[in-house]
């Protein structure tokens, strides 16, 4: 399971335990989590809505799941035959790309699955069960039972960056089929560490190796099936996928047959260091062998022992192995300056007539009904909207020094937020017993996509982000409404972020995802590329909102957090998301496309879940622009987007996102950003966000350039 350890400034300590307001109605969801083991109290603890293993829980449980870089899926067979459960891996000259493969950039490439190997057993039928248990950060356990034998089980502890694929079988007669054909099975006569050793070579070339401690005996049946003629077996037996062309690699595997991780233990230091200290399951004599991601490596920080072991990973670029069962990351540029605005944003906001001009702006946007814009029936858009104005409000009282108006600004808000504060908005919130968590009660009286999905747990840190942010800064500005109102905003900061088990109210980390960088968007919806995540930049807006809030609150340990995520964040976006000329994570046909639309964890499709324009596609990875915006997207990747990308159709594009793409443009042409919103008041903007937050931003944009050359 994954601990969490506190140091000595508690950054991983509870934000609170008690439990959520009673504003918040309580209601039982309409989808239950499944195949949970009841015996292990699985059942009795917040359970995880947004994790790489979800889809074993959910409907049918036929979808894969990615440990990375392997993927892995239930295989409940047809007439007792293909049962078991199986592992996949795809080499990068095996992806499917399309629609057009011969096109430079393609639109999408994912890894076809294949059951390479698949684990089973004689007595295994198709009426088995499969039971889940110890589901935690980076790990579980998944126990296939077969009907009619008592006792008798395979059990798999899988875990994030498993180098083996280990099975715990007892008493049953092992089994293994293969949809890619058993051509040739080798036996080693050396005994590795007690271990037996085979090599299996499938039709489609690839080599696996089998270990086995204990009387085992093997021989292919036939193309697709391979068997133990040495009866019913009690032991580990583990399975491991040789790279081509690596002669070195097996004799690795050999040095660490036997042992396997069994989860890790997170701790994390306000200093930007962070640690994985991964349990040993099996021969604890051993050193682990653990896949690494890119953004791993790049922020190693103790001296790992490095592997020429190499395998593709389906969206993540390559997985190197590792030995040592320690990995110690340091994040050396947090954010630590960036806060409500940019800290010397007054050196840029020099112009007197453009001060004239944003404030005469600032007068306008005063004047608009803050509640009929603000209160919709979808949190999501009410939130844009409310940390619009709270924008308005800031600049009011920060940027443009004006108290009164700031004054009239907050308590028009305040009015508005109130509504939200006390639940009494069209799309009122409730919290769910069976998962732990707050949720769009319409989702319970519509359908599951109401709301983008808010009830069935999409999207979480997107729709409370914007409410986090809008009232942060209204505390910011006003302590006593903050302080009336905190338990409402921590509750939603709880839903998405807790990070602390001792939280019984909520899942740790419900989106966030420490072995990838950075969250998932998609909740209890199985998908068969399992959980995605699109709009980055409110993956970002989350953390910042919190970070923003804390300071406000003075809870220094809750922004020392934020400013690590948000570090962890800004590194993996630069890795996987948003795609500079030279990345090497992604194939070079697809690199041209600068970002990859929707990530998910086996594809990635250039295109949204709304629209597959241009505009839509990149713009979705900006908003909202705020001070972090520069943070997590840096001049020289804005620059190749716009050239590459943005600037050759800026001109056709007449709809609110031309408003979004000129925010972002401030970043590395600030003038012509503000020239832009100063003289096309036709062009209609992005609901989220203001004329006057457009103008005063591209007017102060890269005033803090110096805290972020070194970002890399």
């Amino acid at each position: 399971m994954l601990l969490y350890t506190y140091d000595d400034c508690a950054i991983l300590s509870p934000i609170s335990t008690d439990p959520p307001s009673q504003l918040f109605e309580r209601h039982e969801h309409v989808i239950k989590p499944i195949r949970l083991d009841p015996s292990t109290g699985s059942q009795k603890k917040p359970i995880p809505t947004n994790k790489f293993y979800e889809n074993l829980m959910l409907d049918n449980g036929q979808d894969p799941i990615w440990s990375l870089p392997y993927g892995l899926r239930w295989e409940q067979g047809q007439n007792d035959d293909f049962c078991g459960f199986s592992v996949s891996h795809v080499d990068d000259d095996k992806k499917v790309f399309g629609p057009d493969p011969t096109q430079n950039p393609v639109r999408f490439y994912y890894s076809l699955y294949v059951p390479n190997i698949v684990f089973s057993a004689k007595e295994l039928g198709s009426n088995h069960e499969l039971k889940l248990s110890d589901m935690s950060e980076f790990s579980l356990t998944i126990n296939l039972f077969p009907h009619g034998y008592t006792g008798s089980y395979i059990s798999f502890p899988i875990s994030r960056g498993m180098s083996f694929i280990t099975a715990e079988y007892k008493d049953l007669t092992p089994f293994f089929y293969s949809e890619s054909e058993f051509i040739k099975i080798e036996s080693s006569r050396k005994i590795v560490n007690g271990y037996t050793k085979w090599k299996i070579l499938l039709k489609d070339d690839s080599v696996w190796l089998l270990y086995a401690k204990g009387k085992l005996t093997l021989k292919i049946k036939s193309l697709h099936q391979l068997e133990a003629t040495s009866g019913q077996y009690s032991g580990i037996i583990q399975v491991t996928k040789v790279p081509a062309g690596n002669r070195e690699a097996e004799v690795v595997f050999d040095n660490h047959a036997g042992t396997y991780p069994i989860g890790a233990e997170l701790q994390a230091s306000a200093d930007g260091s962070y640690a994985f200290n991964w349990k040993v399951g099996g021969d604890k004599s051993k050193s682990l062998l653990i896949y690494s991601l890119p953004h791993h490596r790049e922020s190693f920080a103790n001296a790992l022992l490095q592997t020429t072991i190499e395998l593709s990973t389906p969206t993540k670029g390559k997985a190197i192995a590792y030995i040592g069962n320690t990995w110690l990351f340091i994040e050396p540029n947090l954010p630590t300056d960036i806060e409500f605005l940019p800290k010397n944003f007054h050196s840029r906001l020099s112009s007197i007539d453009k001060r004239t001009q944003i404030l005469e702006q600032a007068k306008k946007d005063l004047e608009l009904d803050f509640n009929k814009e603000a209160l919709t029936d979808s949190t999501y858009f009410s939130g844009k909207r409310l940390s619009k104005f709270a924008l308005l409000c800031l600049v009011l009282n920060e940027g443009l020094d004006e108290p009164n108006l700031s004054a009239i600004c907050v308590n028009k808000l305040k009015k508005t937020m109130n509504t939200y504060t006390q639940n009494r908005q069209q799309a009122k919130l409730a919290y769910d017993t069976t998962w732990k968590g707050i949720v769009c009660i319409n989702g319970f009286m519509k359908d599951a996509d109401a709301d983008f999905g808010n009830t069935w747990y999409n999207d979480h840190h997107y729709h409370y982000g914007y409410l986090i942010y809008a009232a942060a800064i209204l505390r910011h500005l006003d302590e006593e409404w903050g302080k009336r109102n905190e338990n409402w905003v921590y509750d939603l900061i709880r839903d998405v972020a807790n990070p602390s088990a001792e939280d019984s109210h909520f899942p740790v980390f419900r989106t966030f995802d420490w072995f990838n960088g950075h969250s998932w968007a998609k909740g209890i919806f199985s998908s068969m590329d399992g959980k995605d995540e699109e709009s980055t930049s409110e993956d970002v807006n989350f953390y910042y909102a919190t970070k923003l809030w804390s300071i406000a609150s003075n809870r220094p340990s809750l922004t020392k957090l934020m400013d690590l995520i948000l570090a962890i964040l800004s590194r993996s976006l630069r890795n996987y998301f948003l795609i500079e000329n030279d990345n090497k994570n992604h194939p070079k046909r697809f690199i041209k496309n600068k970002v990859t639309g929707i990530l998910f964890e086996n594809k990635i499709d250039y295109i949204t879940y709304f629209c597959s324009d241009i505009e839509c596609i990149h713009g979705i990875q900006m908003l909202p622009i705020t001070p972090i915006t520069p943070y997590t997207r840096n001049k020289n990747f804005v620059t190749q987007e716009w050239k590459q990308k943005l600037g050759p159709i800026i001109n056709s594009v007449n709809n609110t996102w031309k408003s979004i793409l000129y925010a972002n443009y401030a970043t590395i042409d600030p003038e012509a950003a503000y020239q832009f919103f100063l003289n096309n008041r036709d062009t209609p903007l992005d609901d989220g966000l203001s004329r006057t937050w457009a103008l005063f931003w591209s007017s102060i944009a890269g005033c803090d350039d110096s805290l972020l050359d070194d970002l890399v």
